[in-house]
């Protein structure tokens, strides 16, 4: 099916101009090839748990086509096949983009969640620094909404200013703790807020949702969940302790049409050979055992010629919602209960010395060394863990 769509949309894309008064068509692509290994298999960091080099987990490529339709009108396809989906290729973006006037533009389709510094180009390695942008903030939930958008860009206070409201949805499927399961935000609107002056760019950005997270990723909890009551006629429980939580506590759990929220910042700094960036995020969702994680880093570089090292520090902080327990009485449920909350601790911070080769105008050659540090919690296992990564990244 992808290679029928792929095919029909690259027929439509490039059809003769007096069919669809096609001006032009600009085809462009981007590529990474990623080798990843912690060179100890008793050492895994994250999902890397190999002593061998993996080539396949973060190697993609993608192939953007923008047609210009005239007068402010065009389309843009971008498809996108990753090595740990089976390369795969798959539409990620697909969107219609009118050009109002010089100062407003509207945008609908798929398109790129505009959450982060670098949402716009997480997948386009060449972009930035590093090897992989900083996991603490770019937590891989979902990248792209279905939805409209409206930017506007003025001149503010001798600054460019650039303001992007948005709404729609996001329906996934994603891998989350090694097992399948959904994101579904729905009513997600929000916006961001760019400034820009001569040597740094300033961004804001805040959204909110109706959010639902089931519990595929959780077994253990969804197995002592409270179960519905039993259908009239049927035969009563047999009595004894239970063996699964209250309903009250069983809501207080669960993330099912929640009100969710999610802000960042970001600074980044260009001063003739140096830069700087860094980016605070929060998220929080209302009523769950969700850990409203707050993450930061600050990455600061200097380029020599053709080489640019680097260096960053980064924090992921969880808050862990041991308060549901007050919800459940004593009893086997809630001892299993405050064990999942207490696996949802994850705080940790990691460190990254990385240098960057641009050997071609097109091509760039990155060497990350990661080290990912965890706070020690009681009842929580994780072993802090190295991880050397090698990167080439091109774009044409």
């Amino acid at each position: 099916m992808n290679k029928i769509l792929c095919y029909s949309c690259s027929t439509l894309l490039l059809c003769s101009g007096s069919l669809f008064a096609i001006d032009r068509v600009d085809i462009g692509g981007f590529g990474t090839v990623t080798g990843v290994s912690t060179f100890n298999d008793k050492r895994p960091y994250r999902g890397f748990r190999d002593d061998d080099v993996d080539f396949e987990q973060e190697s993609l490529f993608g192939l953007q086509v923008r047609a210009d339709l005239k007068d402010g009108l065009s389309g843009t396809a971008q498809i996108v096949a990753r090595g740990f989906d089976d390369w795969d290729a798959e539409f990620e973006w697909g969107y219609l983009t009118y050009i109002i006037n010089s100062d407003w533009t509207f945008k609908g389709g798929r398109f790129r969640t505009p959450f982060f510094q670098y949402s716009d180009v997480v997948d386009v390695g060449y972009a930035y620094h590093w090897v992989r942008p900083p996991v603490s903030v770019y937590a891989p939930l979902f990248k792209n909404l279905d939805g409209v958008t409206v930017t506007h860009t003025a001149d503010v206070w001798d600054l460019m200013s650039s303001v992007n409201l948005f709404y729609g949805k996001v329906n996934k499927r994603i891998n989350f703790g090694g097992s399948e399961t959904s994101v579904d935000l729905k009513h997600l609107w929000g916006g961001s807020w760019g400034l820009s002056g001569d040597w740094y760019t300033l961004r804001f950005s805040y959204f909110q949702a109706e959010a639902s997270f089931p519990f595929t990723a959780a077994p253990a909890l969804t197995a002592i969940l409270a179960q519905p009551a039993p259908p009239p006629g049927a035969p009563p429980a047999p009595p004894g302790p239970s063996t699964t939580l209250t309903t009250e506590t069983s809501k207080a759990t669960e993330i099912n049409a929640d009100d969710a929220f999610f802000a960042s910042i970001s600074l980044r700094v260009d001063y003739d050979n140096f830069f700087a960036v860094a980016e605070v995020t929060k998220s929080d969702v209302d009523d769950s055992y969700f850990t409203n994680p707050l993450a930061y880093y600050i990455s600061v570089g200097y380029t020599i010629g053709d080489f640019t090292p680097h260096l960053t520090y980064e924090q992921f902080d969880t808050d862990a919602q041991y308060g549901i327990l007050d919800k459940e009485p004593p009893g086997a449920p809630r001892d299993t209960l405050e064990g999942i909350i207490q696996q949802t601790e994850e705080d940790f911070k990691q460190y990254t010395v990385g240098v960057r080769y641009d050997f071609h105008r097109s091509a760039a050659l990155k060497f990350d060394f990661n080290y990912i540090d965890y706070k020690v919690e009681d009842g929580v296992f994780r072993v802090d863990a190295p991880l050397y990564s090698i990167s080439a990244n091109f774009v044409f």
